[in-house]
């Protein structure tokens, strides 16, 4: 029954990447090579039962979402119509066409951005709107917080300080190791993490305290130097997957159609990894072989973000 559902999926309904996961990460141009490389077609990525169908025109993934509708209803599931919406990233310079998607005669809401997996993605590829969000959610949680906890005279500072790193830091920097953070996203963020360690610490702005001073005060890193542990952390765990994980081939892959314009493109997660790793005074050509032991990874790691 599968089969007859898929029989209408042509090979090019999908999107094609291109891997090795025999040689250096940032080494770009061994992906272009004829030999060694292999192509990996991605349909689908599902967690749970959430699920994000992905192709490259709106043909093929009209086929895609069709043949998934069908092959759900086989096994008695039915997709939520309300809850599925499509978006269109279009190329640099391209302009947005809104797309029409349907299941069974019922049109798909269109939409510029949603929500998975409690991240937001945008039709333009931009995390602006993610930081928006997590600054609305980390905000909200120390709100909630204000009267039982950070005005609170009975509880310790350490006390508190514990409670908004369980709480409040998570909820910031939740997803943060996947993120391409510019310059800019990292001083909201820690113009957010400032004004709650000073309500928490009860430091006003005209007490003339810098930020270097709250932070030893407080007991905690800066923002910056979580989303470095994380990421390095986070990149660590999928060099030690199995060579089929879909993770560890997309970190190591890039499409097989299109092209990056010249001049100064967007950053890409590699040249935000290959960043950090200098920073961290970590070798960027040697780090996968450091990486593969666990216990002396995540040495390493402690070492370099507290020298950070």
């Amino acid at each position: 029954m599968i089969e007859q559902a898929t029989k209408d999926l042509a090979p090019e309904d999908g999107v094609y990447v291109r891997y090795r996961l025999d040689g250096s990460l940032f080494n770009l141009r061994r992906l272009q090579a004829h030999t060694k490389t292999q192509e990996r077609l991605i349909r689908d990525l599902l967690f749970a039962d959430d699920a994000a169908l992905v192709a490259h025109t709106e043909q093929a993934l009209q086929r895609v979402t069709s043949c998934f509708a069908e092959t759900s209803s086989l096994f008695g599931l039915e997709v939520s119509l309300k809850k599925t919406e499509v978006l269109y990233q279009p190329a640099p310079h391209d302009m947005y066409i809104q797309p029409g998607i349907i299941i069974k005669n019922t049109g798909l809401k269109a939409t510029q951005q949603f929500t998975y997996l409690g991240s937001i993605i945008s039709y333009d590829a931009k995390i602006d709107k993610e930081i928006d969000n997590r600054l609305s959610k980390a905000s909200s949680s120390f709100g909630r917080l204000n009267k039982r906890v950070w005005k609170n005279k009975n509880p310790r500072a350490t006390t508190k300080t514990r409670v908004y790193r369980a709480v409040v830091i998570t909820t910031l920097l939740n997803g943060s190791e996947s993120l391409v953070l510019y310059r800019s996203h990292t001083r909201l963020l820690e113009r957010c993490h400032q004004r709650c360690l000073r309500t928490i610490l009860d430091v006003h702005w005209t007490d003339y305290v810098s930020n270097v001073a709250i932070l030893e005060q407080a007991g905690l890193p800066s923002i910056e130097a979580m989303i470095v542990k994380s990421k390095l952390r986070w990149v660590g765990h999928v060099h030690r997957m199995d060579d089929h994980s879909l993770t560890k081939i997309v970190m190591y892959s890039e499409l097989s159609s299109g092209y990056r314009e010249r001049g100064a493109p967007r950053k890409r997660y590699k040249d935000s990894l290959k960043r950090t790793l200098s920073a961290c005074d970590i070798d960027v050509q040697g780090w996968s072989d450091l990486a593969t032991d666990r216990s002396a990874w995540r040495c390493r790691i402690k070492e370099a973000t507290t020298k950070f």
